[in-house]
Protein backbone atom coordinates (compact mmCIF):
# COMPACT_ATOMS: atom_id res chain seq x y z
CA UNK A 1 0.00 0.00 0.00
CA UNK A 2 1.30 3.49 -0.85
CA UNK A 3 1.17 5.89 2.06
CA UNK A 4 0.19 9.51 1.50
CA UNK A 5 2.41 12.04 3.22
CA UNK A 6 0.80 14.93 5.07
CA UNK A 7 2.71 17.36 2.84
CA UNK A 8 0.94 15.90 -0.22
CA UNK A 9 -2.38 17.29 1.02
CA UNK A 10 -0.99 20.82 1.28
CA UNK A 11 1.06 20.83 -1.93
CA UNK A 12 -1.85 19.16 -3.71
CA UNK A 13 -4.20 22.00 -2.73
CA UNK A 14 -2.03 24.53 -4.59
CA UNK A 15 -1.65 22.22 -7.59
CA UNK A 16 -5.42 21.72 -7.73
CA UNK A 17 -5.95 25.49 -7.86
CA UNK A 18 -3.43 25.73 -10.73
CA UNK A 19 -5.00 22.83 -12.64
CA UNK A 20 -8.42 24.46 -12.28
CA UNK A 21 -6.94 27.45 -14.14
CA UNK A 22 -5.62 25.10 -16.88
CA UNK A 23 -2.01 25.64 -15.80
CA UNK A 24 0.30 22.62 -15.90
CA UNK A 25 3.24 23.04 -13.51
CA UNK A 26 6.54 21.19 -13.89
CA UNK A 27 8.19 20.11 -10.63
CA UNK A 28 11.70 21.57 -10.33
CA UNK A 29 12.64 20.64 -6.75
CA UNK A 30 10.97 18.90 -3.86
CA UNK A 31 11.58 18.02 -0.23
CA UNK A 32 9.51 17.87 2.95
CA UNK A 33 9.92 21.62 3.59
CA UNK A 34 9.01 23.02 0.18
CA UNK A 35 8.28 22.33 -3.48
CA UNK A 36 9.28 24.45 -6.46
CA UNK A 37 7.44 24.44 -9.79
CA UNK A 38 7.93 26.16 -13.13
CA UNK A 39 4.72 27.10 -14.88
CA UNK A 40 3.45 29.05 -17.84
CA UNK A 41 0.22 31.04 -17.74
CA UNK A 42 -1.53 33.27 -20.26
CA UNK A 43 0.15 36.19 -18.49
CA UNK A 44 3.75 35.02 -18.04
CA UNK A 45 6.22 32.31 -16.98
CA UNK A 46 6.59 31.83 -13.24
CA UNK A 47 8.52 29.88 -10.69
CA UNK A 48 6.20 28.94 -7.83
CA UNK A 49 7.74 28.19 -4.44
CA UNK A 50 5.36 26.41 -2.04
CA UNK A 51 5.68 26.05 1.74
CA UNK A 52 3.06 24.90 4.22
CA UNK A 53 2.25 24.87 7.91
CA UNK A 54 -0.20 22.19 8.93
CA UNK A 55 -1.64 24.17 11.82
CA UNK A 56 -1.92 27.76 12.95
CA UNK A 57 -0.03 29.17 15.90
CA UNK A 58 -1.72 29.22 19.26
CA UNK A 59 -2.93 32.78 19.94
CA UNK A 60 -4.51 34.23 23.06
CA UNK A 61 -6.69 36.36 20.80
CA UNK A 62 -9.13 34.11 18.93
CA UNK A 63 -10.25 36.87 16.53
CA UNK A 64 -7.35 36.10 14.19
CA UNK A 65 -5.22 33.21 12.99
CA UNK A 66 -1.48 33.29 12.38
CA UNK A 67 1.18 31.05 10.87
CA UNK A 68 4.96 31.33 10.87
CA UNK A 69 6.95 30.07 7.88
CA UNK A 70 10.68 29.65 8.62
CA UNK A 71 13.26 29.72 5.84
CA UNK A 72 16.70 28.07 6.10
CA UNK A 73 19.84 29.88 4.95
CA UNK A 74 19.83 27.73 1.79
CA UNK A 75 16.21 28.70 1.05
CA UNK A 76 16.99 32.41 1.58
CA UNK A 77 19.99 32.07 -0.76
CA UNK A 78 17.76 30.33 -3.31
CA UNK A 79 15.21 33.17 -3.19
CA UNK A 80 18.00 35.76 -3.43
CA UNK A 81 19.29 34.00 -6.55
CA UNK A 82 15.80 34.21 -8.11
CA UNK A 83 15.83 37.95 -7.42
CA UNK A 84 19.36 38.39 -8.76
CA UNK A 85 18.52 36.40 -11.93
CA UNK A 86 15.32 38.44 -12.34
CA UNK A 87 13.20 35.27 -12.28
CA UNK A 88 9.48 35.99 -12.11
CA UNK A 89 8.44 34.04 -9.00
CA UNK A 90 5.83 33.83 -6.31
CA UNK A 91 5.57 32.02 -3.00
CA UNK A 92 2.41 30.15 -2.05
CA UNK A 93 2.07 29.77 1.71
CA UNK A 94 -0.45 27.08 2.60
CA UNK A 95 -1.99 28.04 5.94
CA UNK A 96 -3.32 24.80 7.36
CA UNK A 97 -5.89 24.27 10.06
CA UNK A 98 -7.17 21.06 11.62
CA UNK A 99 -10.26 21.02 9.39
CA UNK A 100 -8.30 20.78 6.11
CA UNK A 101 -11.18 22.26 4.09
CA UNK A 102 -10.83 25.53 6.03
CA UNK A 103 -7.13 25.91 5.17
CA UNK A 104 -6.12 28.92 3.07
CA UNK A 105 -3.41 29.83 0.57
CA UNK A 106 -1.62 33.17 0.69
CA UNK A 107 0.49 34.16 -2.33
CA UNK A 108 3.31 36.69 -2.21
CA UNK A 109 4.86 38.01 -5.42
CA UNK A 110 8.58 38.52 -6.01
CA UNK A 111 8.52 42.23 -5.08
CA UNK A 112 6.93 41.45 -1.73
CA UNK A 113 9.46 38.67 -1.06
CA UNK A 114 12.33 40.96 -2.05
CA UNK A 115 11.11 43.54 0.49
CA UNK A 116 10.88 40.92 3.26
CA UNK A 117 14.34 39.48 2.49
CA UNK A 118 15.73 43.03 2.31
CA UNK A 119 14.74 43.46 5.96
CA UNK A 120 16.92 40.47 6.87
CA UNK A 121 13.95 38.36 7.92
CA UNK A 122 14.37 34.58 7.97
CA UNK A 123 10.71 33.84 8.49
CA UNK A 124 7.33 35.11 7.38
CA UNK A 125 4.73 35.66 10.09
CA UNK A 126 1.34 35.75 8.41
CA UNK A 127 -1.94 36.57 10.15
CA UNK A 128 -5.55 37.22 9.20
CA UNK A 129 -8.49 38.42 11.24
CA UNK A 130 -11.81 36.72 10.69
CA UNK A 131 -13.67 38.23 7.70
CA UNK A 132 -10.67 40.36 6.62
CA UNK A 133 -9.86 40.51 2.92
CA UNK A 134 -6.10 40.65 3.42
CA UNK A 135 -3.39 38.74 5.22
CA UNK A 136 -0.83 40.72 7.16
CA UNK A 137 2.88 39.98 7.05
CA UNK A 138 4.67 41.30 10.11
CA UNK A 139 7.59 43.54 9.17
CA UNK A 140 8.66 44.03 12.77
CA UNK A 141 6.11 46.54 14.02
CA UNK A 142 3.14 44.33 14.82
CA UNK A 143 -0.13 43.83 12.92
CA UNK A 144 -0.74 47.52 12.31
CA UNK A 145 2.62 48.16 10.66
CA UNK A 146 2.45 45.16 8.34
CA UNK A 147 2.52 44.36 4.64
CA UNK A 148 -0.96 43.50 3.42
CA UNK A 149 -1.49 40.60 1.01
CA UNK A 150 -4.92 40.37 -0.61
CA UNK A 151 -6.66 37.08 0.08
CA UNK A 152 -7.38 36.73 -3.65
CA UNK A 153 -3.78 37.47 -4.72
CA UNK A 154 -3.62 33.93 -6.17
CA UNK A 155 -6.22 34.92 -8.77
CA UNK A 156 -4.40 38.20 -9.49
CA UNK A 157 -1.14 36.43 -10.26
CA UNK A 158 -2.37 33.26 -11.94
Amino acid sequence: MSKIKVSDFYYGAVLSMLFNRHISPALVESDDDRQVYDLTTNKDNYRLYIKYRKDKQKNKNTSYNSWQFAFSENEIDELKSYIKQNINFAIALVCGVKALGDSEIAVLDSKQIEEIIGLGKKSISLSKKKNETAYRVSLGGGRYDAMQIKTNHFEDIF
